[in-house]
């Protein structure tokens, strides 16, 4: 994969070292999950074929093999591309209306979020929590330059036990939101968190749920950048291992779990003796399966747009094996790039549905490739698109 990959192995289980069991096997996925410049070189393979296992006991969903110097690279520069305010806001949203349901957004001192993107959802926790330091660990140099004009103090590093010694004053309040999925090492990750918390710390940590996902067949977690896919009982077995309790819980409707941890102690004394079931993980693959050849059967006798140039759309792209014939998002910073491995350019809604629609022939089918549906569809409509609408599970919308 690389000249100088660095290649770690988990035969057994990262969470609770039990056992593993076949769980997924996706041939020829591709690589980089987010477009780059039009002009841009990136070396080969762009595709890997991808396997995915789970735990026999706590159901934890993990990639056995993995390039680790791969991924941090990706991390670093070929990941999520800033998006101006007020866009791509809908996961953000949900998970601040899980912080006030959770009862979190209560007054603060001191705020750590790792991987803080461009610091919008930190920026808007300070405000309402009137907390008077905003501290941020994130790579991506682009999204990192974002937060420090939001006047948040960033570091442009992983998270870790070695890179939290400057954090001048411990956090009440420590997030991480879509972090934990990519983490190589645990020990080292909450070996970190032990070194920035107070005994009072509140932890709250987000990822797509496994629980969700196994029900649907979505193929939403499961691309190279995760290493890791975790239901609710292998999250709150893995907290637990290093003295987080689980407190409360919740899975948006699209999917992604939140939850929040705490230390303190149990009334009793006693260490954690029962945790959440674990999902039922044995019909994924046919599920899969299933919506793989309803999606090819969809779409691939159609013409094409896509609305959403993420992961969501490349992954969809790979999954009916073919591309769109117009590749379109609402980000402008993403107009004029491309995906490595495919050649169309993204053009912005309004040259994407101008185009399709002056082409004779057969109705062009719109496809809102992303997860952000709800965003999406009332500018498709104001943009005056009358055709036919499905979302990335082929539903019409």
């Amino acid at each position: 994969m690389s000249s100088c990959a660095t290649i770690i192995r988990r035969d057994r289980c990262p969470v609770c070292r039990s056992r593993s069991r076949p769980l997924l096997l996706l041939p020829a996925q591709p690589i980089y999950q987010h477009p780059v410049p039009a002009d841009a070189v990136v070396p080969e393979p762009h595709a890997i074929d991808l396997k995915w296992v789970a735990c026999t006991d706590c159901a934890h969903g993990w990639q056995p093999k993995f390039d680790a110097s791969l991924l941090e690279r990706i991390y670093r520069q070929h990941y999520y591309t800033p998006a101006p305010d007020g866009l791509a806001v809908q996961f953000r949203n949900d998970f601040l209306s899980a912080m006030e349901d959770f009862g979190l957004m209560k007054p603060r001192q001191v705020l750590l979020e790792i991987g803080a993107s461009s610091g919008d959802a930190l920026a808007e926790i300070k405000t309402r929590t009137g907390a008077r330091n905003a501290f941020a660990f994130e790579p991506d140099e682009r999204n990192a330059a974002l937060a420090r004009r939001r006047g948040i103090d960033v570091r442009e590093q992983f998270f870790g036990a070695t890179t939290t010694g400057d954090i001048p004053r411990r956090a009440d309040l420590v997030y991480a939101r879509h972090v934990i999925e990519h983490v190589f090492d645990f020990e080292d990750f909450f070996a970190g968190l032990d070194l920035v918390t107070l005994p009072m710390t509140d932890l709250v940590l987000e990822t797509p749920s496994l629980d969700h996902h196994a029900c649907t067949g979505a193929l939403n977690p499961f691309h190279i950048e995760h290493v890791h896919v975790f239901c609710l009982r292998s999250l709150a077995k893995l907290a637990d291992a290093h003295g987080w309790r689980l407190l409360r819980d919740y899975v948006t409707a699209d999917g992604n779990l939140i939850a929040s941890f705490g230390r303190t102690p149990r009334p009793d004394g006693s260490e954690m003796c029962s945790f959440p079931q674990a999902p039922v993980l044995d019909s994924l693959a046919d599920r899969v399966s299933a919506h793989r050849a309803r999606m090819q059967g969809l779409l691939n006798h159609r013409r094409l747009v896509f609305w959403g140039a993420g992961s969501a759309a490349v992954r969809l792209a790979t999954l009916i094996g073919r591309a769109p014939d117009y590749w379109t998002d609402g980000n402008p910073g993403k107009v004029g790039k491309k995906f490595v491995g495919f050649e169309q350019v993204i053009v912005t809604p309004e040259e994407a549905l101008a185009a399709a629609e002056s082409e004779s022939g057969s109705a062009p089918l719109l496809v809102i490739a992303s997860s952000f549906v709800r965003e999406i569809l009332p500018r498709v409509r104001k943009l005056g698109w009358t055709g036919e609408v499905v979302d990335l599970s082929g539903d019409p919308v």
